[in-house]
């Protein structure tokens, strides 16, 4: 071989190494081009791209593993903190109230730009009539409601709790324990023991992060294989003012941490892997732990991370919120029903109570809408108008999910910061 080519030879393996290298340490950019590659093989080989759902499923299964272990033994941890400082009681009625106004404002939002733009007047129903949305309507033991949610919220068996998905059940489950720890004297062996065990949950998250790329290239390639791109122009003018709703929304929730002093641009781009494999997978719950992590490296203490973070999961789904709303108002408009402002009110009442009713499920945002139509009184919207969202559902689901995790992460810095535990680390803001 020629002495230029053997060089020209060796550059190239040079540079490979080069990007290989730089790849191997930059998780976000491995999640953009597994993104970019499932959509690639969901257009040109749509039956394949199908069958690689499996990949997604089995990486969502792992990080589902610990969710509940961890999710018990982080609040276990802050809590037991917090009783040397004075108690979780102020945190936690904090916390519950500035989630719940916040669900407040985004539901506002939604209903201001839905009756604005009016995206559901003119739709042609007809063209969606005899698709199966019977899998999505509540299950028959299922009313739905504060009460249920309330019931729910109750552990009715503890290994069955920690073995299960309903993240309320574990965070009042973890709350009793806390208490009856705080009560043992010399609890020092019991809470060193319970931080050896978290920090192997983070270990073993570590291990499972790894594949998130190829997770996220699945979930797309089998999305866009199975529904194609053709579900996206259908609905068009919805997906548009939906966004629309949910950027004013980041807009609005990057103000209100100017004034508690941080600049949310910098906590995105912190987490900005962590939202590309959300994105990726669909599902926030596939980052959930690390994001507890990378709270507490952006500044935030633990005792507060362990508490807010876990409960904005179960009770602040700003997304999942908007989502609904907008969806409930579409079909009101597709079906040409006419509302009065009670009725509206009464939308926006059942909303915020049966979304927090749903909160445990995996992928809640189409299951709640189901279960908001059918608790409103009378029916007045009917639940058959699900058939006009469904072959849009997955690809908005991203965009619930990103807003599910913007919401919960701002707002667990700003009561960082409210409650003096929040000191910014350098590499927070590189």
């Amino acid at each position: 071989m020629p002495k230029n080519k053997k060089i020209n030879h060796s550059n190239s393996n040079s540079k490979l190494k080069e990007i290989l290298t730089f790849l191997k340490f930059h998780l976000f950019l491995q999640v953009v081009i597994a993104v970019v590659l499932g959509i690639l093989v969901g257009i040109f080989f749509p039956k394949f791209g199908e069958e690689l759902r499996i990949i997604a499923s089995i990486f969502i299964r792992f990080i589902k593993m610990v969710i509940s272990p961890v999710v018990f033994v982080s609040i276990i941890l802050g809590v037991c903190s917090h009783s040397k400082h004075g108690g979780v009681g102020k945190l936690a009625f904090k916390t519950i109230v500035y989630f719940e106004i916040m669900s407040i404002i985004a539901v506002i939002i939604t209903f201001g730009f839905m009756l604005f733009f009016q995206p559901g007047a003119g739709f042609n129903i007809s063209s969606f009539q005899g698709v199966d949305i019977s899998k999505f309507k509540p299950k028959g033991d299922s009313k739905g409601g504060f009460t249920e949610f309330i019931t729910h919220m109750v552990p009715e068996n503890v290994f069955a709790t920690l073995a299960g998905d309903n993240l309320l059940a574990v965070i009042v489950l973890a709350v009793i324990f806390s208490i009856a720890i705080i009560q043992i004297k010399n609890n020092d062996k019991i809470l060193e023991f319970l931080q050896m065990t978290n920090d192997i949950f983070f270990k073993m998250i570590g291990i499972i992060s790894r594949v998130s790329p190829l997770a996220a290239f699945g979930a797309i390639a089998a999305t866009v294989g199975q529904q194609g791109i053709g579900a996206l122009t259908m609905l068009a003018y919805f997906i548009l003012v939906l966004g629309i709703s949910m950027v004013t929304f980041w807009i609005l929730l990057y103000f209100v941490g100017r004034l508690y002093g941080f600049d949310a641009i910098k906590l995105m781009r912190h987490i900005k892997e962590e939202m590309s494999i959300a994105f990726g997978t669909s599902s926030s719950e596939s980052v959930f732990p690390q994001l507890l992590n990378k709270l507490e490296t952006f500044g935030c203490s633990k005792k507060v991370v362990s508490f807010v973070l876990p409960t904005g999961y179960a009770f602040n789904l700003d997304g999942t919120a908007i989502y609904v709303t907008a969806g409930a108002v579409f079909i009101q408009q597709a079906y040409n029903i006419p509302f009065t402002m009670h009725e509206f009110f009464l939308l926006l009442f059942t909303i915020l109570i049966v979304s927090k009713g749903a909160a445990g499920i995996t992928g809640a945002g189409f299951v709640t809408l189901s279960a908001i139509l059918a608790a409103m009184p009378g029916h007045i919207i009917p639940i058959e108008g699900l058939a006009l969202l469904l072959g849009i559902d997955r690809f908005m689901s991203d965009a619930r999910v990103v807003t599910n995790i913007i919401g919960n992460t701002i707002g667990t810095v700003m009561i960082a910061k409210s409650e003096g535990e929040f000191t910014p680390k350098p590499e927070a803001n590189t």
